[in-house]
C-alpha cells in the first residue's frame, strides 16, 4: 500500500479543471484522440479479466490515441479524476506482453488522469468512463520518462510504442466538493485554486499547543471508519516562521494517494483527524510540537473517495 509520498516530516509521516463537456468521449474535440494504431487492437473477454490481446505488431506512434472497446456507464473522467484500473502492457514492437495488474483487486493505488505519474496514460484516460476498456497506445520513450525506476525495457527506436488494455474499475472526486464552513478564530486560512489545490496562510501568532482540526469543506460522502483506506490529496506546510511548504501530492506529480488508517506507522495525530471525515470533505489539521520534533505542522486533507 503506498503511503503519503515524497518526504519525511519530523512526525515520522512519510510526505511524498479543465474537463471535457458532459458526454464528451475521447475523439471529441478538447479529449484524447483516437486513431488507427489504438484501432487496430482487439482485446476479448469479460470487463475486470484478463483480456486475450492481439497487437498486429509493429505498432508504432508519434502520439497517444485511445479506442473505446467497451463503454463503461459510470462516471465521465475528467482532469484530476483518481482512478484504479486493472491493465495489460504489451511491447508494440513485437506484440509480446510485458506485464499485467493481476486483475484480482491487489492494485489500490490510484492513477490519477492528468498527473505527471504514468502521463502518457493517466492523460489518455480523460473522458473515458467507470467501466469502459479502453486501449491506449503511447510511444514508449514518453512512458519510460514518467516512470522513476521502471524495469520496462529502453528502446533505441523514437517511434517504439507500448499498448496498454486498461479496465476502469473506479474513479474518484479530483478535489473535495464539500459545502464551505466559516473559518475558525487563531487557525491558518485556506483558500483552493480551481484544481483544487490548497493555499494556506499561517497566522503570525503562537501556535497551539494541543491538536485542532477543523472542516474547511464538508462533504456527505461515504464517512471514513478506522478499517478505510482514504484517497486523499494533501498539503503540509510549518507553522513557524517562513511557513514553508513541508510536503505536497499537488505539487509532486498532481497525484492522489491512498492512506490505510488501520495502517500503525500512520502518525495518530493524523489517523484522528482522517477518521469520522466523510468523503468530499478538506479537513485542517494543526499537530503542535513536540520535544521529539521541534516544529508544529498544518496539513490541509482533500478527502476524494474510501476503498
Amino acid at each position: 500500500m503506498r503511503k503519503i509520498p515524497a518526504l519525511v516530516v519530523t512526525l515520522g509521516l512519510v510526505a511524498s479543471l479543465s474537463a471535457c463537456a458532459t458526454g464528451a468521449a475521447p475523439g471529441s474535440p478538447g479529449c484524447p484522440p483516437t486513431g488507427d494504431a489504438a484501432s487496430v487492437v482487439t482485446a476479448t473477454g469479460a470487463f475486470g479479466e484478463k483480456p486475450e490481446t492481439t497487437v498486429p505488431s509493429p505498432i508504432v506512434t508519434t502520439e497517444t490515441q485511445v479506442a473505446t472497446l467497451i463503454e463503461g456507464d459510470g462516471a465521465r473522467l475528467v482532469d484530476g479524476s483518481p482512478v484504479l484500473i486493472d491493465y495489460t502492457l504489451i511491447d508494440g514492437a513485437t506484440g509480446t506482453e510485458v506485464e499485467n495488474s493481476g486483475y484480482d483487486g491487489s492494485i489500490a493505488n490510484p492513477v490519477t488522469v492528468g498527473g505527471s505519474a504514468l502521463a502518457p496514460l493517466a492523460d489518455a484516460l480523460e473522458c473515458s468512463t467507470v467501466g469502459s476498456r479502453v486501449v491506449v497506445t503511447m510511444k514508449a520513450s514518453d512512458l519510460q520518462a514518467s516512470v522513476s525506476g521502471s524495469d520496462a525495457p529502453e528502446s533505441d527506436d523514437p517511434d517504439a510504442a507500448y499498448v496498454a488494455v486498461v479496465d476502469i474499475r473506479q474513479s474518484f472526486l479530483a478535489k473535495a466538493n464539500g459545502r464551505l464552513v466559516p473559518g475558525a478564530d487563531g487557525l491558518p486560512a485556506v483558500v483552493t485554486a480551481p484544481d483544487g489545490a490548497p493555499g494556506i496562510t499561517v497566522p503570525v501568532s503562537a501556535p497551539p499547543t494541543e491538536q485542532k482540526t477543523h472542516l474547511v469543506r464538508e462533504g456527505d460522502g461515504t464517512t471514513l471508519t478506522a478499517d478505510s483506506t482514504a484517497v486523499v490529496q494533501f498539503t503540509a506546510v510549518t507553522w513557524a516562521e517562513p511557513s514553508t511548504v513541508a510536503g505536497s501530492t499537488w505539487t509532486n506529480g498532481d497525484t492522489a494517494t491512498t492512506v490505510a488508517l488501520d495502517d500503525t506507522t500512520l502518525p495518530a495525530p493524523l489517523r484522528d483527524a482522517l477518521v469520522g471525515q466523510k468523503v468530499g470533505s478538506q479537513v485542517m489539521t494543526v499537530v503542535p510540537a513536540t520535544d521529539a520534533d521541534g516544529g508544529t505542522y498544518v496539513y490541509v486533507f482533500d478527502v476524494l473517495g474510501a476503498i
